[in-house]
């Protein structure tokens, strides 16, 4: 992140540096260069930041590996289920829908989730472009709630405002 010195337009700015009228601030507190950090981001924080948080991407990836499979074995019951009745039970189909729905949610976000170890934003680009062209409702119930405002701002006749 870049530290910029935010006393630099007062020290440019002030017209009577010399006279009574100059900043008490800027009397008293010369700039020194021991006053400021001299490299705000070590090789170290970088390496631990991208560090974690592929290990976050790997985490959730995994919970998603658990999701789809619990999710294709409802499915694989619901289709069942569906085939013995002859798609008879409107509440049946309803249910195979739903959880058809969600075997397809859990394998965007599979390849979103393993994308994103390699490239954090590539990954969460993928994952949204999915959800704004083909799933807004999915954006209410996957998209965590901290992106949820940029989709409300790109979708103004949501579902989900």
């Amino acid at each position: 992140m870049t530290i910029y010195n935010i006393f630099e337009y007062a020290e440019t700015s002030n017209e009577y540096e010399g006279s009574e009228h100059a900043s008490p601030y800027l009397k008293d507190k010369s700039r020194k260069h021991e006053n400021y950090i001299q490299d705000p981001s070590s090789k170290k924080d970088l390496f631990l930041s991208a560090f974690f948080a592929r290990m976050f991407f790997l985490c959730l990836l995994v919970a998603d590996i658990f999701w789809g499979a619990f999710s294709i074995c409802l499915f694989t019951i619901k289709l069942a289920a569906n085939i013995l009745t002859a798609f008879h039970f409107k509440k049946l189909r309803k249910s195979l829908k739903k959880s058809f729905l969600a075997v397809k949610r859990s394998i965007v976000c599979m390849i979103a989730l393993t994308i994103a170890i390699i490239s954090p934003a590539l990954g969460i680009m993928f994952s949204c472009m999915y959800f704004l062209m083909f799933d807004k409702t999915g954006v209410d119930e996957i998209v965590p709630s901290s992106l949820k405002g940029h989709f409300k701002e790109i979708l103004p006749h949501s579902p989900f405002r």
